[in-house]
């Protein structure tokens, strides 16, 4: 079959690789219709998170059943499905109780497994035309519609991109009538302000970053853009909060609220430095983050952050700690929740959203392409040229 494989640092290819095949009972095998490129993808095709040439990348996929095990019983040949990043078993004790990010049989001697991804059970990539889905009645979720249909890009989301925005909100505990604030409006920063402005009831969401057609998509979904390099991001924020404040009843002692009550690290160990945008400065959004959320608010940190980093210039996080102004959390009495997504726990009700036309979060992919033309994709989505919010590659159709 064909794959995309990291063949060097920024160096992606199209190879012919083996075909996966059942390895036991309760696989399955996947023909893929759609795989998207993550954000994550980034780090590993840059060399960081212990990314090695030979791999084979992706995690995203969305397809139709080939074939099953013989000890598979919810999936049969034909069926549409996808299936989530994050490897489970569905028997473990972290299973069970719904941590299925946690998994302690796909990766032994660790918590959590997941495909083409450094470090967490050595599965191969889902970039390809064929996919091994191992635990296939834990990890296989059946969809409605046939591939190719008007919801092909919604529910190939819901192998990663969704869940996770939306455990992003989960993260930072988001309800009704609550202002929020995320940093980072590549894939999972807009599902996340999109699934509170739409799910959640939230008042009010900004969105923080620097690049236009992020922060003009981030406007199309209805959220506040706030652009970093026209100015302090926090006080554009307080300025904003402060003209709501006046077409409101307030409470007395409420300007000490001008921030917002949750906020969102959609970013995480790779943030450009604000002053400049050349530089990686992983401190800088926690740092915004402290400032920013209002007393006993909320902070959900869902962007990556690996046990170590050797390529980060910082030397704190090279060795897999960061600085983290804990003084003004604690006297704020800030609340944090952090960690990946346990996408079980939503797949099927995002599913079933999507299904019944609440929700097309489909509307961020900005590219549909070839699995041939997966290089030129992974080079302009790394230097955010020509709109390149989120790709989706295509391995039934051919190269132009």
């Amino acid at each position: 079959m064909r794959g995309v494989v990291l063949t060097g640092q920024r160096e992606v290819a199209l190879e012919v690789v083996d075909d996966p095949e059942l390895q036991a009972p309760t696989d399955a095998l996947m023909r893929v219709t759609s795989t998207a490129v993550c954000g994550t993808d980034l780090h590993f095709y840059g060399g960081r998170m212990g990314a090695e040439a030979g791999m084979l990348i992706g995690h995203e996929p969305l397809g139709v059943a080939e074939e099953v095990g013989s000890a598979v019983v919810s999936i049969s040949v034909g069926d549409r499905m996808v299936v989530p990043t994050h490897i489970c078993c569905g028997f473990c004790p972290s299973c069970v109780h719904g941590y299925s990010g946690a998994c302690l049989t796909v990766n032994p001697g660790d918590a959590g497994g997941a495909y083409g991804y450094p470090g967490m059970g050595g599965y191969r990539g889902t970039q390809a035309e064929l996919v091994r889905v191992p635990f296939a009645d834990a990890n296989c979720l059946r969809l409605p519609g046939e591939p190719g249909d008007e919801n092909e890009h919604d529910f190939v989301l819901l192998a990663d991109a969704l869940p996770t925005g939306y455990h992003a909100l989960e993260l930072a505990m988001v309800r009704p009538g609550d202002s929020l604030a995320i940093y980072g409006a590549g894939a999972i920063g807009l599902l996340a302000a999109y699934c509170a402005l739409r799910l959640r009831g939230v008042t009010v969401v900004y969105v923080v970053d620097h690049i236009r057609e992020r922060l003009d998509k981030a406007g199309e979904l209805g959220a506040v853009p706030i652009d970093f390099t026209q100015g302090d991001a926090v006080d554009q924020i307080y300025d904003h909060q402060r003209r709501r404040r006046r077409r409101e009843a307030a409470w007395r002692g409420q300007e000490v609220m001008d921030g917002v009550d949750r906020a969102i690290d959609a970013v995480g160990f790779q943030a450009r430095d604000f002053d400049d945008t050349e530089k990686e400065n992983p401190r800088v959004v926690i740092g915004e983050l402290a400032r920013l959320v209002n007393p006993t608010g909320n902070l959900g940190i869902i962007g990556v952050f690996p046990s170590q980093d050797s390529g980060s210039p910082d030397e704190l996080v090279r060795q897999g700690h960061l600085d983290v102004p804990w003084g003004q959390l604690f006297g704020k009495g800030v609340r944090i929740g952090m960690g990946r997504d346990h996408d079980e726990r939503y797949n099927d009700l995002l599913r079933d959203l999507i299904a019944a036309h609440r929700i097309h979060p489909g509307t961020i992919v900005s590219h549909r392409l070839p699995l041939d033309d997966a290089p030129d994709a992974y080079r302009k989505f790394d230097e955010r040229r020509d709109g390149y919010l989120k790709v989706v590659l295509d391995p039934t159709i051919a190269a132009a």
